[in-house]
């Protein structure tokens, strides 16, 4: 199956993407093909997913699941609202190909074999993985053909890129049951979030910068219980309790922050923090950890004995030296430590008092009877 979709809505969905600029449509016939193939793998993964979410909150609202092809651009995924408690999860193929190419070249490093303490083959840097810093680097290696990294280099990859498919379908379905579609975007008769969406108005785009750190911090809540819940192949039978769950924490960790990674294309600038509806990638990195702090303390997820702070700052390190041990560039990367000293008032409380602003509104439409995040700042 590549969709379930309804036909009627085919046709408003393959405008949508037109209006929005991108030469795609959704995948519908079934050729045969690698295209068919694939399309049918990225459909039955998000739908996996989906399905999950929507037994555990118990949603009646209908979401379906339709992905793109497209044949001038890469790109993530969008929400989109389609009438009334009827949405859609659109995927771009594109995306987890991509998330596969760069993921099988991240673990042929020598910085990811003894991080994961996986014996794999290390693979020779391509000379195409060319740019001037390890950003437009990490960008070419996407589009690399996939190394072939055998059986158990091969499995672990796989395990890596489902969840990094579903830490990004989670973060759209935070958008759609927290009711973030009520202050989105409508073209073609349809509300959508897009992802990485242009925006010159600074204001509009604090709002939208609300929107995805929720977004994010929803994902991670629940990627995270089911990575800490799901058996590794290679867990070790004499491993303690503390050691296997730092042994399934590392993986997530490292897929997740390999996506958001990709959001960032040039060094950090604090003076540009608010130029796109977006937070650069090292921000969204950075607001996650310290989610996950919260929880601890909170007690909101038992991580046993693992020192979080180490553990996220070592994935987010070895992710940064597979990147150079990748691609031969090693220069001007590293977001991640500068976003981590970014002072509160430069962007936490901009956005998290905006967010007490519009936290009325969705708590109002959303659609769980689960309590949206508390506002930590007085409204802005």
């Amino acid at each position: 199956m590549l969709t379930d979709l309804p036909n009627h809505w085919v046709g408003p969905i393959n405008q949508l993407v037109k209006d929005l600029g991108y030469n795609g449509s959704v995948l519908v016939a079934d050729e045969g093909d690698p295209v068919s193939e694939h399309g049918k793998l990225v459909f039955k993964n998000t739908r996996h997913v989906v399905d999950n979410v929507i037994q555990h909150m118990a949603l009646t609202a209908k979401i379906y699941v339709a992905v793109v092809i497209d044949a001038d651009r890469s790109f993530q995924a969008c929400a989109v609202r389609l009438g009334k408690d009827e949405f859609c999860i659109v995927m771009w193929m594109a995306a987890t190909i991509r998330t596969s190419a760069a993921m099988s070249r991240l673990l042929a490093t020598p910085a990811a074999a003894e991080f994961f303490s996986l014996s794999l083959q290390v693979s020779a840097v391509s000379d195409v993985a060319q740019g001037e810093n390890t950003f437009a680097a990490y960008d070419a290696i996407s589009l690399l053909p996939r190394i072939d990294l055998g059986d158990v280099g091969n499995s672990f990859r796989r395990y890596l890129e489902f969840m990094a498919t579903e830490w990004l379908v989670m973060h759209e379905i935070g958008h759609i049951v927290n009711g973030h579609l009520a202050v989105g975007s409508t073209a073609n008769g349809l509300t959508y979030i897009l992802e990485q969406d242009p925006a010159a108005d600074r204001d509009y785009n604090i709002t939208s910068q609300a929107l995805e750190v929720d977004a994010d911090c929803f994902a991670n809540m629940f990627c995270l219980q089911y990575s800490l819940g799901r058996p590794l192949d290679v867990e070790k039978d004499e491993a303690s309790q503390d050691e296997i769950l730092v042994a399934r924490l590392k993986p997530y960790l490292f897929s997740m922050l390999s996506v958001l990674r990709s959001f960032d294309h040039a060094p950090l600038k604090v003076e540009t923090l608010f130029d796109s509806d977006h937070p650069p990638g090292c921000i969204r990195m950075s607001y996650l950890l310290a989610q996950m702090l919260t929880m601890q303390s909170e007690t909101t997820i038992d991580f046993k004995g693992a020192n979080l702070v180490e553990v996220g700052g070592l994935t987010a390190v070895t992710l940064e030296r597979a990147i150079s041990q990748a691609t031969g560039i090693n220069s001007q990367g590293g977001n991640f430590l500068p976003a981590v000293s970014i002072p509160d008032e430069v962007f936490r409380k901009p956005v998290l008092s905006r967010w007490a602003r519009i936290y009325p509104e969705l708590n109002a439409i959303k659609l769980t009877p689960f309590k949206l995040a508390p506002p930590q700042y007085p409204p802005a």
